[in-house]
């Protein structure tokens, strides 16, 4: 009989190479990794075990009595649909990224995940009817304030054949099981991406990162940019100092419209990075920029935050973020975005900051989980997995 093997759908992202990586030194040689298309136009893929697949030969290739397990690396909107697919038998792995099950938390955010001036921004990067009374948000910003929708009667039904769900914050896992009774899927954890391996170039810092701000991770409206700026505003004194924005990936229209509202109240001050950066050159950018400032209200950037807190930023979080919470609980000492100052750490508070964020990043801790996750992959039985 042919050895059991696991069979990874992944997309064309910069994690899957370093999650390839950590799985083939688990389990050297048991792992398929799929991706659909047809390989042609890959952007950050490098790994040469990623094979193209198109939709009609998913069902085939999960139907073979090798595939002890089914991993599904974020799970896409093209995807419930395999997910539909994968027979009884194999233990179904969701690998969260975030925006992909916010779903499932819209109701752990009844106000939605955007501020006021944000999501009264975003209708009018697409028009639509006037506003119906000055100083109100009109329907489509209420509905823009919750971008992600809760999961459709077909969407509900493919989740329910998920076996084990491995959100970015196991915080998340509660909040999904006290507002989704339905979605009973065992919870293990796993993360992306390795201290060691991914998350640090060259030795640690010997003194303070620079002056600068870093705003934000992306081009997307739940950064809450606009609402951001002003807080920095009324409470830098930016001579001497920039206000770093990455916009390199999201939505460029927002973009765009980020850079406006940056340069007009920063002027030269503003740093948009436009342009995608290797990641030595991101790493060695975040050495300049001893403050971070993220008003997100749903966990996002966590790579970001804990870059930069390995290099001794001073980390400013919305209080309303999951993420505040959980990274607390490790020992990570974040600050409230309503109280942002450009005090910088004091050495013994950058040293303990280091430690808390090493335990729970380095390559020994993240692969011990990854070893876990591909025994009970391994070992389960059918229909185990999410009864264990």
């Amino acid at each position: 009989m042919s050895p059991r093997r696991i069979v990874h759908l992944v997309v064309d992202d910069k994690f899957i190479d370093a999650a390839i990586r950590e799985f083939e030194a688990v389990a050297p040689g048991r792992h398929d990794y799929l991706v659909l298309g047809s390989g042609t136009s890959w952007r950050h893929l490098r790994s040469t075990r990623v094979q193209p697949l198109q939709p009609a030969q998913w069902s085939a290739r999960v139907r073979q009595p090798d595939v002890a397990a089914v991993v599904l690396h974020g799970l896409m909107p093209q995807h419930y649909a395999l997910l539909a697919e994968v027979p009884p038998g194999p233990t179904v792995v969701w690998l969260g990224w975030g925006y992909d099950y916010y779903g499932l938390l819209a109701d752990a955010f009844p106000q939605g995940l955007l501020l006021p001036a944000t999501a009264a921004l975003m209708p009018s990067l697409q028009p639509r009817s006037p506003r119906p009374v000055d100083g109100m948000m009109r329907a489509s910003e209420l509905s823009v304030a919750r971008p992600y929708a809760k999961p459709s009667a077909a969407q509900r039904a493919a989740l329910r054949r998920v076996d084990i769900f491995s959100p970015v914050l196991d915080d998340e896992v509660a909040l999904v099981r006290r507002h989704q009774p339905w979605f009973t899927a065992r919870h293990l954890p796993w993360n992306y991406l390795t201290l060691e391996d991914d998350l640090e170039v060259g030795p640690p810092n010997a003194t303070p990162p620079g002056p600068n701000l870093l705003v934000g991770n992306s081009a997307t409206a739940t950064n809450n940019h606009l609402e951001a700026f002003e807080q920095v505003r009324r409470c830098v004194d930016l001579a001497g100092r920039q206000v770093v924005v990455p916009l390199s990936y999201g939505d460029p229209a927002y973009a765009r419209e980020i850079v406006k509202a940056g340069r007009r109240l920063f002027g030269d001050a503003f740093v948009p990075l436009l342009e995608f950066l290797p990641r030595e050159r991101y790493i060695e950018l975040l050495d300049s920029c001893g403050i971070v400032v993220m008003n997100h209200l749903r966990q996002q950037a966590l790579g970001n935050v804990v870059i930069a807190g390995l290099r001794g930023a001073r980390l400013f979080l919305n209080p309303a973020n999951p993420m505040t919470r959980w990274l607390h609980r490790q020992g990570v000492p974040v600050d409230d975005i309503g109280n942002l100052t450009v005090e910088p750490l004091a050495p013994a508070q950058r040293r303990r900051q280091r430690e808390a964020i090493v335990a729970f990043t380095c390559r020994a801790h993240r692969r011990a989980h990854t070893a876990a996750l591909v025994a009970t992959l391994l070992d389960s039985g059918p229909g185990q997995a999410k009864a264990a």
